[in-house]
């Protein structure tokens, strides 16, 4: 499936008191941190970022630094998030099979966690990070007196990335302009209301929404703490490949060209082949498009990280 990444970041920061989809955090603006993210992801061909109208220079310049094998493009928003979605992804180009939209507000989003939202999505199936809600939750009147006391074993706290296909998520926007819908604050919601199930799949705390002053600074502690270490590392990757039967030496002679080590085929399935291999997440760059050329739309990838080896041996072994 090849994914296409909306960032949203459109918002005036009314409860940070500024705007924040440029302020510094950790040394770099505060965007930046969600665009290094996914360009690094070579599951993502195409980025989308959504921003008012006033900072697409500035966006465009952020942007363009940190992107290099995905297509990218600045939008400007609409008037409030479902409309910035939906222009997100009316950039989008039809080659796109997955969508994922995130907040530019949750700059500490980790690979890890988007590719665990990536996995359950299929058609009629979307999916949203969360986390368990550990407080007691209470609802109150207006004169401040409790009425009723939730079972938190049930609550979430929704995150962002939320993913689903394209033709879900795009035909869900659809639905809720055409009848006029009150606006959802968030996809999730929307994916609900056209009747898909959604899977919560569980995120790290980390990943939560800067909305007001102090927040910058728990960001940027953690970020500082993350430090530089991820930077002499490569990412190498479990991949995993449904294919036809028929497609599956092509998709074996792609592997050996792009220097990844086949671990299994598994031809046991009633209507697809597994292939599992490991490469870097370098060497996978383009593979979601090649795989389409090579096994056809219906062809399905997922990636899950393996481990991290230094970016010398894995040189090495490219050469």
């Amino acid at each position: 499936m090849i994914w296409g990444a909306i960032v949203v970041a459109a918002g005036h920061g009314t409860r940070f008191g500024r705007p924040k989809q440029l302020v510094e955090l950790a040394g770099k603006p505060m965007i930046a941190w969600s665009i290094e993210a996914f360009a690094a992801m070579p599951e993502i061909a195409e980025l989308v970022i959504v921003t008012e109208p006033e900072f697409v220079e500035r966006m465009e310049s952020v942007a363009h630094a940190r992107v290099q094998y995905a297509s990218m493009q600045i939008v400007r928003g609409g008037d409030d998030r479902q409309a910035s979605v939906r222009h997100g992804i009316a950039a989008l180009s039809d080659q796109v099979a997955g969508i994922l939209v995130h907040d530019g507000a949750r700059p500490l989003v980790q690979t890890s966690d988007v590719r665990a939202g990536m996995r359950p999505v299929r058609p009629g199936t979307a999916a949203l990070l969360a986390t368990p809600v550990v407080d007691t939750i209470k609802i109150a009147g207006a004169d401040g007196l409790v009425t009723r006391t939730l079972d938190r074993t049930m609550l979430w706290a929704a995150q962002t990335p939320q993913f689903a296909t394209a033709r879900d998520l795009r035909r869900a926007h659809a639905d809720a302009l055409r009848h006029e819908l009150p606006p959802a604050t968030d996809d999730a919601a929307l994916l609900e209301r056209a009747g898909l199930d959604v899977v919560i799949v569980e995120a790290s705390p980390d990943n939560f929404k800067l909305t007001r002053p102090g927040d910058l600074v728990r960001a940027d502690a953690i970020l500082r703490t993350r430090g530089e270490a991820g930077l002499a590392d490569e990412e190498i990757l479990l991949i995993e490949c449904f294919v036809e039967p028929a497609a599956v030496d092509a998709v074996l002679l792609e592997f050996e060209a792009r220097d990844a080590r086949v671990d299994e085929i598994d031809r046991d399935l009633p209507s697809a082949t597994v292939i599992r291999a490991y490469a870097t997440a370098a060497a996978l760059r383009g593979f979601g498009t090649r795989l389409a050329e090579l096994a056809g739309e219906s062809a399905l990838y997922t990636t899950h990280l393996s481990h991290l080896a230094p970016r010398s041996a894995t040189a090495d072994r490219r050469h």
